[in-house]
C-alpha cells in the first residue's frame, strides 16, 4: 500500500499564519507595539494579560505545528537522541535556579564574567559556564562575550521573586525529579504497578514514605517536607499564571449571577482565584475551602495582606474541610474545583463529588477546572469533544498543548491521579449524581459545568 506523502507546505503554511497572528497581537499594544527580542529583559505589557482564545490557538498552532514539521523532516535518530537528552536541560534549570543565578544577574545588563559569579554562588567556575552555555543554546540567558553572561526574556522568569520560579524548581527538584525517576520502576513492579492507591506512587517508592504527597508536604516532624510544601504552594500561582488559569476569571458569565451569590472556592488552596473574583465581581461573596494548615494560612497571612477590603466588608468565609470525609458548605451558587480531581482516582473522585453533590441546591452548579485529554486522532464533532486543530496538525495540537499530557505524568507519579477525557469527567459526575452542563473552552484549562442530576 503506498502512504502518503506528509504535507510540508500545509504545516509551513500553518506556522506562518500563526506567526503573523502573534506578531499582530504585539504590535497593536498601546503601550509597546512591537514584538520583543529575547535579549530585551523589560517586561511587555502582554507578558501578564491573558491571551483571547484565538491567541492561544495561535500559540499553540505554531508550536504544534513546528514540532511536527521538524518531527516530519529530520532524521528519526535525530529527533529521538535529542529527547532523551532533554533530561540534562531539566538538570541544568535546576542548576540555575537553586543557585540563583538570574538574581546575581539582575544588576548587570551588560554581562557578569562566569568567575564573579562563581565566586557569588560558589559553583566551580568551567562547570557552571558550561551549563550556562548549554541553556544560553536554549534561549535562557545569553552569552555576551566569552564566558560572560546576562539575563534575557526567558531568564528574568527564574528570579525567586517570581513565583513561577518556585514551581519550577519543584519540578526539578525533590520530591518530582527524583519521583520521576522511579516510574519506570513502579510500573513494571507486578504489586505497585497495578495499585492505583494514593500512598503507591513513584513518589511513594522514591522517598520511602507511606504519606500521599499532600499530607507528606504538611511537614509534621520533617521540616524539609514544609519547605517543599510552602513553595509548591508559591509555585502554584506562577504555575496559573503561566497556563492562563485566570482565564476562568473572564471566561465564565460570572456578572450574571445574582447579587449576593456564593462561590466556593473549593480546595483552592491559598484563594487566588478566590482573590481574584472577589476583587473583580463586587456582588459575589466567597467561601474558601481547603486542608486546615491551607485554610488557616490563608486567614491568617495571605488575605490580610492581599485583599484586607474583602475581610472588612465580611465578603469571604474561611472554613476548612477534608473533602473526603466531609461536605462542603451548603447551598452555595458555585462549587468552583480547580486542579483537585485530577489528584484522585475514580472512587475518591467520585466520593469527593458527593459530598459536594449532598449539600447542593436545586440551582447550584459545580464548576470543575482542570485539563481535559484531547486524542491524538481525529473524531466526530459532538458535545464532548473538544474544539480540533486544522489537518495536518495532530487535532490535540500535539506540542502545542503538551502539557495536559505532562500534567497527568506528575499526577500519575505523585498520586497516582491523572488528567481525564470530557467523557470520562462526565462519567465519573454522573456517578456522583451531577449532569453535564457545558464545557467552557479557555485555551488550555477547560472548565466543565455540572448541575444536581434530576432524579425523575
Amino acid at each position: 500500500m503506498t502512504q502518503p506523502s506528509a504535507d510540508i507546505a500545509s504545516l509551513i503554511s500553518l506556522i506562518a499564519s500563526a506567526a503573523s497572528s502573534l506578531e499582530s497581537y504585539y504590535t497593536a499594544n498601546a503601550e509597546k507595539p512591537y514584538v520583543p527580542s529575547l535579549d530585551d529583559t523589560e517586561p511587555h505589557p502582554l507578558d501578564s494579560t491573558i491571551y483571547p482564545l484565538d491567541m492561544k490557538q495561535a500559540a499553540q498552532v505554531l508550536e504544534g505545528a513546528c514540532a511536527q514539521l521538524c518531527a516530519t523532516l529530520v532524521r528519526p535518530n535525530h529527533t529521538v537522541l535529542n529527547k532523551h537528552l532533554n533530561i540534562y536541560q531539566s538538570a541544568f534549570l535546576g542548576v540555575a535556579l537553586r543557585a540563583e543565578i538570574a538574581d546575581i544577574l539582575l544588576d548587570e545588563p551588560t554581562g557578569m564574567h562566569v568567575s564573579e559569579i562563581s565566586k557569588r554562588c560558589n559553583i566551580e567556575q568551567n562547570k557552571l559556564a558550561r551549563v550556562l552555555r548549554a541553556l544560553c543554546s536554549n534561549h535562557v540567558f545569553r552569552e555576551v562575550s566569552k564566558d560572560t553572561f546576562a539575563n534575557n526574556r526567558l531568564s528574568m522568569l527564574f528570579l525567586k521573586s517570581d513565583p513561577l520560579a518556585s514551581y519550577c524548581y519543584h519540578v526539578s527538584d525533590e520530591p518530582t525529579n527524583k519521583s520521576a525517576l522511579e516510574l519506570a520502576n513502579t510500573l513494571l513492579d507486578p504489586e505497585w504497578g497495578y495499585s492505583n492507591a494514593p500512598d503507591r506512587s513513584a513518589f511513594n517508592r522514591a522517598l520511602g514514605t507511606p504519606l500521599t504527597l499532600w499530607h507528606y508536604f504538611e511537614g509534621k516532624d520533617n521540616p524539609k517536607a514544609a519547605q517543599q510544601g510552602a513553595r509548591f504552594g508559591r509555585g502554584m500561582i506562577g504555575k496559573s499564571l503561566a497556563n492562563d488559569s485566570e482565564a476562568i476569571i473572564t471566561g465564565y458569565p460570572w456578572e450574571k449571577l445574582p447579587v449576593g451569590a456564593i462561590v466556593n472556592d473549593v480546595g483552592g488552596g491559598w484563594g487566588h482565584i478566590a482573590m481574584k473574583l472577589c476583587e473583580r465581581y463586587g456582588h459575589l461573596n466567597l467561601k474558601l475551602q481547603d486542608l486546615p494548615e491551607r485554610t488557616e494560612l490563608a486567614e491568617r497571612e495571605i488575605w490580610p495582606k492581599e485583599c484586607p477590603q474583602a475581610i472588612s466588608d465580611s465578603r469571604i468565609e474561611f472554613k476548612p474541610v477534608d473533602l473526603f470525609l466531609e461536605s462542603p458548605i451548603s447551598d452555595c451558587d458555585i462549587y468552583y474545583v480547580k486542579n483537585v480531581i485530577h489528584l484522585m482516582q475514580d472512587d475518591i473522585a467520585i466520593k469527593v463529588l458527593s459530598n459536594i453533590r449532598k449539600v447542593m441546591s436545586p440551582t447550584s452548579r459545580v464548576l470543575l477546572q482542570e485539563y481535559i485529554i484531547q486524542a491524538p486522532f481525529r473524531s466526530p464533532d459532538d458535545d464532548l469533544t473538544l474544539d480540533q486543530a486544522q489537518p495536518p496538525l495532530l487535532p490535540n495540537y500535539g506540542v502545542g498543548r503538551v502539557r495536559q499530557y505532562y500534567t497527568d505524568a506528575a499526577m500519575m507519579v505523585l498520586c497516582n491521579g491523572g488528567e481525564r477525557s470530557l467523557e470520562d469527567y462526565v462519567q465519573l459526575a454522573k456517578v456522583a449524581g451531577l449532569q453535564f452542563v457545558k464545557v467552557w473552552d479557555l485555551g488550555e484549562l477547560c472548565a466543565v459545568e455540572f448541575a444536581p442530576l434530576s432524579k425523575e
